[in-house]
């Protein structure tokens, strides 16, 4: 199973120089979506990052994915540039989502 990370082009510099080969470089959040529904045709990525940015921006098509399919997990990130508090931890989220359980840390 691969992973893979949609972002802009500071970010996955930083993925690729820590060794992830499937980066993906984007402007908009039009491009991020094109780019997702790419790797949604592809059965062997099991992980889909995504900046919180662009993922806010496409946050129901996402929702329609995880809602639909065991796999790929998508998760989003702070970007490079981002210095925002985080409101909702992504994580907590996807678990609350794929299993009904929500954790309190």
């Amino acid at each position: 199973m691969k992973i893979a990370i949609v972002a802009d082009k500071d970010t996955i510099n930083c993925f690729k120089l820590s060794g992830l080969e499937n980066a993906f470089p984007v402007k908009n959040a039009e491009e991020a979506e094109k780019r997702l529904n790419e790797l949604l045709e592809k059965p062997d990525f099991a992980l889909i990052i995504i900046t919180h940015k662009l993922a806010n921006r496409i946050r129901a098509k996402i929702n329609e994915i995880t809602e639909e399919k065991q796999f790929p997990l998508i998760i989003s990130i702070p970007s490079i540039s981002d210095h925002s508090e985080l409101e909702v931890d992504p994580i907590n989220e996807l678990i609350r989502r794929k299993t009904g359980i929500e954790l309190k840390l």
